[in-house]
């Protein structure tokens, strides 16, 4: 698929979210929603037979398909003093208190049983009371902060007028939860350990989600390389902690980087039509050579390769991987080198973000991790089974399973992934700089 026509499906659900209209299952206008929109945003504006709200529209509602009776039905309010405190609908709290905080807030591998618990076991409770002392009451941390600010969240998020809005909104919780969890500690320390215990999990939840049939579990979770996805995500957690500033860390920069994403996203919305539909290549130039607007990335994509999805999946291979990856990093590359552009572009790469990108402990863990996912998937697929002692069938050759399991990433894809997620480093001539 052409990233024009995802960008022109984002286009329609931005419009989708503006003009939101309100039916009962039998098709007809529910002109109670729409009075309902009008006591909730104040005075909206109605008209005729279709009655839809547009002052001001909710991006995040509309964009999920969330109405305003649903809203009532998934968030209760009610007013503390002076403030509007909300809370999830059908028992949430009780849910929390009655079953939630018991386990996670009390139980110990020296209480637990079979009997009471269902999301924990005992080697999982094992490794997160390995946790230093300052994080032994993150789980427990985690779960009233949910029950606290969660439905606040929903409710924000859900009301963003805008997707700035919905990003800015995102943004400031995350910030704000970082910091009042130790996230950039405990979280970190929390993350080590479910993934030390991810290959021995055996809670009674995993065996209602796998019906019983938990065997399958342990040989994905066995077999793919585990321990490095784990690295990964430690890797990152320690590059979205770092600091930048006295109480900022590179998660605040990255935030300001969606955030700059979003004001061209909305150029890009609000002058598509006349791009899509120029007569002139002239105008469509222009348009390519903005700084504010992913016209020029949309061209750069389209021009990058002579394939389009259409003609590869990605049954087929390394083909897919690289047409796709080039096609990426040529929408990268104009993103971020495109002449005229190097000081706008320096907005999208803050220095802690280039610190992460050439991390090559990241990236060499994402090929460990990636790797061994392809060398089991003929598992996964069942072209190898053992139906008996020492036999196994197999829908390949023994030469073909043997190259199988010692293909390796190519470097050349290697390096065409980095040119899409780090696009920067890759312009030719001056180099983009990054900003503290």
């Amino acid at each position: 698929m052409k990233l024009s026509l995802l960008l022109a499906l984002l286009l329609v659900a931005a419009t989708t979210a503006q003009e939101r209209y309100y039916h009962d299952s039998d098709g007809s206008v529910d002109e109670g929603e729409a009075r309902a929109e009008e006591g909730y945003y104040g005075n909206g504006h109605y008209t005729g037979y279709r009655r839809y709200t547009t002052n001001p529209p909710n991006i995040g509602r509309s964009f999920f398909g969330i109405r305003q009776r649903d809203m009532n039905e998934i968030v209760q309010s009610h007013w503390d003093g002076d403030e509007k405190m909300y809370t999830f609908g059908e028992g949430f709290d009780e849910i929390i208190e009655d079953k939630i905080v018991p386990e996670i807030c009390h139980l110990t591998s020296k209480n637990y049983s079979i009997y009471n618990s269902y999301l924990l076991d005992d080697f999982l409770l094992e490794q997160l009371e390995d946790m230093s002392p300052e994080c032994q009451s993150f789980k427990c941390d985690v779960v009233h902060y949910a029950q606290q600010h969660a439905a606040r969240i929903f409710v924000d998020v859900m009301n963003a007028t805008s997707f700035r809005e919905g990003v800015e909104v995102v943004g400031h919780e995350l910030s704000r939860a970082f910091s009042e969890l130790n996230f950039c500690t405990c979280g970190r320390e929390f993350v080590r350990a479910i993934f030390r215990a991810a290959p021995f999990y055996n809670a009674n939840a995993l065996h209602t989600m796998t019906d019983g049939e938990i065997g399958g579990y342990y040989k994905v979770m066995r077999n793919v390389d585990v321990k490095s996805l784990g690295k990964v995500f430690d890797q990152l957690i320690a590059g979205v902690c770092a600091s930048v500033g006295e109480e900022t860390i590179c998660l605040d920069n990255i935030v300001d980087v969606l955030v700059e994403l979003t004001n061209r996203y909305n150029v890009t919305y609000s002058e598509w039509e006349a791009y899509s539909e120029a007569e002139s290549r002239k105008f469509e130039k222009k348009q390519e050579k903005r700084c504010d607007a992913f016209f020029g990335v949309v061209r750069a994509f389209q021009k990058a390769s002579d394939y389009d999805f259409d003609d590869l999946d990605p049954s087929d291979g390394e083909d897919f991987w690289e047409m796709m990856f080039e096609r990426l990093g040529a929408g990268s590359n104009a993103l971020y080198c495109a002449k005229g552009c190097r000081k706008q572009a320096t907005r999208l790469y803050p220095c802690c973000l280039r610190k992460m990108m050439e991390n090559n402990k990241i990236w060499d863990n994402v090929v460990n991790f990636i790797e061994s996912v392809y060398h089991f998937y003929p598992v996964i697929e069942d072209d190898v089974y053992f139906p008996g002692f020492y036999e196994m069938d197999a829908d390949k050759s023994e030469e073909e399973l043997a190259d199988w399991i010692s293909w390796t990433v190519p470097d050349n894809l290697r390096e065409k992934f980095m040119r899409v997620v780090h696009g920067a480093k890759y312009c030719e001539g001056k180099i983009v700089r990054c900003y503290n």
